[in-house]
């Protein structure tokens, strides 16, 4: 895999697009992957209908080195997504012994030791090929370069977090720098400094609010030179009482 792997994910909830639940998952998976050290390439929040999750997973997983869901795993009806990952990839869906077993230890666990009901065992009905990852007592489901979250918060965090160790690539580093002047004052300058430093990511985030600060550059890459000569160069440029402060790399 390459030194800086990409990823992408699908949220997947009708509630999201209606604003009957906050989405929380896309928020958390851009700061891990960035502390992974994995560029997210996007974000498509599709609401739950198979066709919808079908045509994102169909696009992203080709970008992507991973395509990540969340959401559509439970035992309901609305529930589409291991349905809608064996359409993207034309298997069939057949019941994970596997998972059945971890379903029915969990169930009796939490239950008193009853057997779970039918409902629950759905969970198990997954795509053919079905890799189970992370914790082996609650797994991620995987298929090829797909992987299957729950959407309860709490859940996708963990289960993202036990599957961090195969995602994990070389750091970002990052300079950034706090400014008192506006963006039309160096403009001109920022040009020229992103034109002669093609290795960085260097950005410009304006802010209209009580800030000490008008605008945050910041230079970034996971070449720790390449960013201390972009900042250089950077600081060079600006007119010296115009800088609030510099932090990193």
């Amino acid at each position: 895999m390459a030194d800086t792997p990409t990823a992408a994910l699908v949220v997947i909830g009708s509630e999201v697009l209606s604003a009957k639940v906050q989405d929380e998952n896309g928020p958390y998976a851009a700061r891990r992957l960035r502390e992974l050290g994995v560029q997210l390439l996007a974000v498509h929040t599709v609401p739950d209908r198979e066709e919808d999750i079908v045509g994102s997973l169909d696009l992203l997983r080709r970008r992507a080195d991973w395509c990540f869901t969340s959401g559509g795993v439970g035992p309901t009806h609305d529930d589409l997504t291991p349905r809608a990952v064996a359409r993207a990839f034309g298997r069939r869906v057949g019941r994970s012994a596997a998972l059945a077993d971890g379903i029915r230890a969990m169930y009796r666990a939490h239950h008193g030791g009853a057997e779970p009901p039918d409902a629950a065992l759905r969970m198990a009905d997954v795509p053919e090929g079905t890799r189970l990852l992370g914790d082996p007592g609650y797994p991620t489901l995987a298929v090829e370069n797909v992987v299957m979250l729950p959407g309860v918060p709490r859940f996708f965090r963990y289960q993202l977090d036990a599957i961090a160790p195969l995602l994990q690539a070389p750091p970002w580093r990052l300079a950034s720098v706090f400014l008192s002047i506006g963006e039309e004052v160096f403009a001109p300058a920022l040009d020229a400094v992103v034109a002669a430093h093609p290795a960085v990511e260097i950005g410009s985030y304006p802010r209209f609010d009580g800030a000490d600060h008008k605008v945050k550059l910041t230079v970034e890459s996971k070449d720790l030179a390449a960013v201390q000569a972009a900042l250089a160069a950077l600081l060079a440029a600006l007119p010296a009482d115009g800088v609030v402060r510099v932090e990193g790399p």
